[in-house]
């Protein structure tokens, strides 16, 4: 009995001396400057902690010691002076515990092409979660260029006011691929509604918010506006007045909004119709090209207007049941997933991937400056740009395409099938004010359905068609 005793104590010993004395491991923010960095950790109890950051994996550059800044033994580290567009190696470590990570700073602010992640929906399966951040690090690792931040469009947890959740489901330590990816791409996240009353989320993700928790950062060549659904922006609300400002007041080209719940559904959650009414007129009148949401767990791409809007809330929630067949929805699947976004220039590429990694949808947006045109206000030209639904439709082989100018543009109408693969350019010219028809022949094709996309100098459109034979 007494050599019993002696095994369950010596085994106790081992467990305890492999336990972390980090409750949350450090992870990244990125407070907007591109010579800042933030690592935010948590302890069991009251201890100090030495960050070392550098070059190189020696982290010989800069060091500091940090003390808890609540009772609840939370730290952060504010790293300043450092370099952008460069990798820094970092270690946090106390008498009995060291962890490694590293980041690369934000770009320069003319820089011109950038690379990051986007997802959502983390909340309540973290062996899901775990398996998207898995291949979320085999990409960054695999392109240096990936190296950069995460957008997460909210609800990380199941009961955001509740902290068994925020320790079990998203800084849950025997799920590595996540505390790694964490520990390695700065965390940029909207609130949700399983964030419930937003407290928790604060306090973990401390950015730099206006008010409420909405706020907004550059990132080389694009904005980033991050609205919060749960805090008043209907007309005339503080937040909303804040963001036409915000939109209004940045010379970025590539403008990006994101929050959690979609004003364009393909089911599950309806449509959030407060998005339709007062962030899409915004989107349009500042030209913002793209927005990110979730709410719902799976992908989906709608184009409304001048504006893609994606959901993407595939990132370890039960997936959901998607229809592409509601209202402005081009593509949707159902599956956990992540998305890559590349900025070059004039031109932005996402692709949404699987845990598998198969590509759920891909597409290009280009950003084609607009030149003045001096244009005659006569009654017998068109007044908006317009791209109408081809006729017939369905079709068997040929159909017709119109579209109107309000003035003079380089007009490109490309068609390309429903997972985004190009098929055919039907325009690529300098067109002049006024009414167009334009005949498609699909005699070569096989059935099935397709995007028919117009740009006309920085004004995008896009409409289904269906090719039966």
């Amino acid at each position: 009995m007494k050599r019993i005793y002696i095994i369950v104590i010596a085994l106790l010993s081992i467990l305890q001396a492999g336990e972390s004395t980090f409750r949350k491991q450090p992870y990244l923010i990125y407070p907007g400057s591109n010579t800042q960095m933030k690592i935010v950790y948590q302890l069991y109890d009251t201890d100090s902690c030495s960050v070392l950051w550098g070059l190189d994996s020696n982290t010989t550059g800069g060091s500091m010691l940090t003390e808890e800044i609540s009772i609840d033994h939370r730290h952060n580290a504010e790293l300043n002076g450092l370099l952008p567009d460069t990798k820094y190696y970092y270690k946090v470590s106390n008498d009995s515990d060291l962890y490694r990570g590293s980041f690369t700073t934000a770009p320069d602010s003319n820089e011109t092409a950038i690379k990051f992640f986007v997802y959502g929906d983390t909340r309540t399966y973290p062996q899901d979660h775990d398996k998207v951040a898995e291949q979320i690090i085999e990409k960054y690792s695999a392109d240096s260029e990936l190296h950069s931040i995460i957008l997460s469009v909210g609800d990380l947890v199941g009961n955001g006011d509740y902290e068994g959740d925020w320790d079990n489901q998203f800084f849950n330590q025997d799920y590595p691929n996540i505390m790694e990816m964490l520990g390695n791409l700065p965390y940029q996240s909207c609130i949700g509604n399983h964030e419930k009353s937003g407290i928790l989320f604060k306090k973990y993700f401390p950015y730099p918010f206006v008010n409420g928790r909405y706020w907004s950062f550059d990132y080389g060549p694009a904005h980033f506006v991050v609205v919060d659904q749960y805090t008043n922006y209907s007309t005339g609300s503080e937040q909303l007045n804040w963001i036409e400002n915000d939109l209004s007041s940045t010379d970025k080209i590539w403008k990006i909004m994101m929050f959690h719940e979609p004003g364009w559904s393909a089911g599950g959650h309806g449509n959030e119709i407060p998005v339709q009414n007062y962030l899409q007129p915004l989107c349009e009148e500042y030209n913002v090209q793209i927005v990110f949401a979730g709410h719902n767990h799976y992908y989906a791409r709608a184009e409304v207007n001048d504006v893609t809007h994606i959901t993407t809330g595939g990132g370890g929630a039960p997936i959901y049941s998607a229809d592409e067949n509601y209202p402005n929805i081009v593509t949707a699947t159902s599956a956990h997933h992540y998305c890559i976004v590349s900025i070059d220039n004039n031109s932005l590429f996402c692709e949404a991937l699987d845990i598998n990694n198969s590509v759920l949808d891909s597409f290009t947006i280009e950003h084609i400056p607009e030149e003045p045109v001096a244009i005659r206000v006569d009654e017998n030209f068109p007044q908006s740009f317009k791209l109408e639904q081809n006729y017939p439709n369905p079709f068997n082989a040929s159909t017709s395409i119109r579209y109107q100018l309000p003035k003079s543009s380089f007009v490109n109408l490309k068609v390309y099938a429903v997972n985004g693969e190009f098929v055919d350019t039907l325009i690529n010219d300098m067109q002049a004010t006024g009414y167009y028809k334009i005949q498609f022949n699909a005699d070569d094709l096989p059935s099935g359905r397709y995007i028919y996309r117009l740009t006309a100098g920085n004004k995008v459109r896009t409409r289904k068609m269906t090719l039966v034979k």
